[in-house]
C-alpha cells in the first residue's frame, strides 16, 4: 500500500519559503559499538523523544527521521532557531544526568524556497541546510547568514560569526553564524 502524498505547503511561510533544521548525533557509531544495538537503540529512542518534544513546542513539522538525525520544517525562521536552542538546552540537561554516556547533537539551519514533491522537500535550500549541519560540532547550532538576518532583529537571539566556508557542491562561499544558546 502506497501512502498518499502529504501536502507540505502548510509548513511553509506565506511567501513559500521554508525554514529547515537538520540535526545529527555526533559520533553515534561508537555508542552502538560500545553498547550493542539493543541498548544503543534505547538511547536513540530517548534522543528522538527529546527532539520531537521540542519540535512540537515550536510547531515544527518532522519531515523525516534518519536514524540518529532529523529533517524538520518550520514556517517561521524564529521558531526554528528557538527549537534548536530548546534541543541543545535539553541535551545539556540530559548530559548532566548521564555523564557516562553523553549525547551531543549538531544542528544546522537555513531558510529558502524549496520544491515540495512526494511528501518531502527538495532543492538548494535543503542541501544548504544539510551541509551546514554537517559542519556543526556537537552542542552547536550553525545558521546561514540568511537565517541570522531574518531572526536577529528582535534582539533576543544572538549569534557569533564563524566565518566564510565553501560548502561541497556550491560555488562561492557561505557565511555561517553560531547561535548562542
Amino acid at each position: 500500500m502506497v501512502a498518499a502524498p502529504r501536502d507540505l505547503r502548510e509548513h511553509a511561510a506565506p511567501d513559500g519559503t521554508v525554514t529547515l533544521l537538520f540535526s545529527d548525533v555526533e559520533d553515534s557509531s561508537p555508542i552502538f559499538e560500545r553498547l550493542g544495538d539493543i541498548r544503543a537503540q534505547e538511547i536513540i529512542r530517548g534522543h528522538n523523544a527529546i527532539i520531537r518534544e521540542q519540535i512540537t513546542l515550536q510547531k515544527g513539522f518532522e519531515v523525516k527521521s534518519m536514524g540518529d538525525g532529523f529533517m524538520v520544517a518550520f514556517s517561521s525562521a524564529r521558531r526554528a532557531v528557538l527549537c534548536a536552542i530548546g534541543i541543545q538546552r535539553a541535551f545539556a540537561a540530559y548530559c548532566e544526568q548521564h555523564r557516562d554516556l553523553p549525547i551531543r547533537v549538531r544542528i544546522g539551519l537555513h531558510v529558502g524556497e524549496t520544491i515540495n514533491e512526494s511528501a518531502d522537500f527538495f532543492g538548494k535550500a535543503v542541501i544548504l541546510a544539510a551541509r551546514i549541519a554537517a559542519l556543526a560540532r556537537g552542542g552547536e547550532i550553525l545558521v546561514s547568514s540568511t537565517m541570522r538576518d531574518l531572526t536577529e532583529t528582535a534582539g533576543d537571539l544572538r549569534y557569533v560569526e564563524v566565518g566564510e566556508t565553501h560548502l561541497k557542491g556550491f560555488a562561492g562561499v557561505q557565511r555561517l553564524y553560531r547561535a548562542i544558546w
